[in-house]
């Protein structure tokens, strides 16, 4: 019993008490920012203000009192649909990205007033659509994007869904492990060193990537996560200013 309650008390030691602010380090929330993109922002928005699909992290009370993760691990494990397998070091980079935003917004004059994101040119933004863009070779202005414009009240929703759009379905990945094995499946995660699925059957599966493993992946988002790298800003103003009059 003593040794459980010194090991307590020295685990709380170690720990941020709920008064003590956490500091944020600008390289973690750098890196935060990268995860909360690649797993959060479609739900909870480019801002983390939340969207029609999820809560406004901004002021939410379990955010606030996080401390380096101690809230956000045990919910990201309790809440359906989450990342629960972020390590412990992604969680805490997330965290100091969310006290960052939070700050920012406390420090923003006009917190409530969402920023302006409709600077650009349509015509610009229809002649990017259609040509060096390439978004027309899988989108049209008359069909699934037809009143586009409509569809999000906030013009800071409808960048967010065009840089970062919802996949239709999943992408998947066929693995040729070195002695000639092959597996297909729905792609669970990939990275510089491994690469998981699952088969058909339901049959998880890892890989270690190497010289001799042929991984191909077929991702319907390709195009978009590549696009990222190419855009300017004054291509996503136009673009979204397009998108936004298709009404």
């Amino acid at each position: 019993m003593f040794c459980l309650a010194a090991l307590t008390c020295s685990v709380l030691v170690g720990q941020a008490g709920p008064s003590e602010r956490q500091t944020v380090d600008a390289a973690a929330a750098r890196r935060g920012r990268q995860i909360y993109t690649q797993y959060c922002i479609n739900c909870h928005g480019a801002l983390a203000k939340g969207t029609a699909d999820g809560p406004d992290l901004i002021r939410s009370a379990l955010v606030l009192r996080d401390r380096l993760g101690n809230e956000l691990v045990p919910a990201l494990k309790r809440l359906p649909g989450h990342k629960a397998d972020l390590s412990s070091a992604q969680v805490v980079d997330i965290t100091h990205f969310l006290k960052e935003q939070v700050e920012a917004t406390a420090k923003d004059r006009n917190a409530d007033e969402p920023p302006n994101v409709l600077t650009g040119n349509a015509e610009a933004g229809r002649a990017y659509f259609n040509g060096a863009g390439g978004c027309a070779r899988c989108h049209a202005a008359t069909g699934d994007l037809a009143g586009i414009g409509r569809r999000f009240k906030d013009a800071v929703d409808l960048q967010q869904r065009f840089l970062f759009p919802r996949a239709t379905k999943p992408a998947t990945v066929a693995v040729t492990a070195a002695d000639g094995t092959a597996v297909k499946g729905q792609l669970v995660r990939i990275d510089d060193f491994n690469v998981s699925l699952r088969t058909a059957v339901g049959e998880y599966r890892e890989f270690v990537r190497g010289a001799n493993v042929n991984v191909e992946v077929d991702d319907p988002l390709a195009r978009h996560h590549e696009l990222l790298d190419v855009y300017t800003d004054q291509d996503i103003h136009n673009v979204v200013r397009y998108l936004e009059s298709l009404k």
